[in-house]
């Protein structure tokens, strides 16, 4: 059995692009953003930044999936 985990770069993103890295509706990410929104500033346009991205992903774990592969 081979696993594998899928890498998530590190890029801007939009809250949608988001909820589907963190495997959430968008009005699900939407309330658990508003949590930590205050941690992270403004964005600039529809767009988190870099560096809120690194910040978002401390703030609530990074996402990540597991793929196991049977043989």
């Amino acid at each position: 059995m081979k696993t594998s985990v899928v890498k998530i770069v590190i890029k801007p993103y939009t809250n949608k692009e988001l909820a589907k890295i963190f495997n959430t509706s968008e009005s699900t990410w939407r309330r658990d953003i508003a949590k930590v929104r205050h941690h992270l500033g403004e964005r600039i346009g529809h767009r988190w930044n870099v560096k809120q991205v690194e910040q978002i992903m401390n703030l609530l774990g990074r996402p990540f999936e597991i793929i196991e592969e049977y043989k």
